[in-house]
């Protein structure tokens, strides 16, 4: 049986002699290299269609992936990622949450949790799931080091931003990043007022 044929997204169907689909009889490692297959097409595609069915194809390879094994992070993290760039919101909160009730401290479902949040400018939400990432041995790249400087300094913390985008332009030159770092150090932002009500917190 073609496990894309299998199942629709997120629903069981039955094969022709109508009787439930026995999934210890799918290779976990076949499906996952289908649905991985189906789910970067669909990234690289510039065609608004096909990039739809690709992902709906993906999600339903993911699909039977939890079905072989329940608690199976990568598939759900791809699922919530798919649902994700659905505009799906609700259901994509529910896996990322589905996959942390399994493993909170599981780097790549807090990476693509920031990720989720970062892309609806929700940066505190963010920011909190990229730090437990890191935190959990996410590989530090320049792409979360940027988006983390890039974070903090519209959040008005323009020392951690400063910090990040320091170590973002080690990893690659950026000219743009370059410049952010010149105007912010021109700035006394010690002296401003974001900081100095944080002092008074102290």
């Amino acid at each position: 049986m073609n496990s894309a044929n299998a199942v629709e997204f997120g629903a069981v169907q039955y094969d022709h002699n109508n009787t439930y689909i026995d999934y210890s009889k799918f290779s976990s490692s076949a499906v996952k290299k289908s649905a991985d297959a189906y789910f970067y097409k669909a990234l690289e595609s510039n065609n608004a269609d096909d990039k739809k069915e690709n992902l709906k194809k993906a999600a339903g390879e993911y699909f039977i992936l939890t079905k072989i094994n329940p608690y199976d992070l990568y598939a759900i993290d791809q699922i919530a990622r798919i649902y994700d760039f659905e505009g799906k919101n609700s259901y994509a909160k529910g896996y990322f949450y589905k996959a942390l009730e399994i493993n909170k401290n599981h780097a790549p479902t807090n990476f693509y949790f920031g990720d989720y949040y970062y892309s609806r400018k929700e940066y505190q939400k963010a920011l909190k799931y990229y730090n437990k990432a890191l935190s959990n041995g996410y590989k530090v790249d320049y792409d979360i080091l940027a988006k983390m400087g890039t974070m903090y300094e519209k959040l008005g913390d323009l020392q951690k931003a400063n910090q990040y985008y320091k170590k973002a332009v080690v990893l690659k030159k950026d000219n743009d990043i370059a410049t952010k770092i010149k105007e912010i150090e021109e700035l006394k932002y010690s002296d401003t007022e974001y900081y100095k009500k944080r002092r008074k917190k102290k």
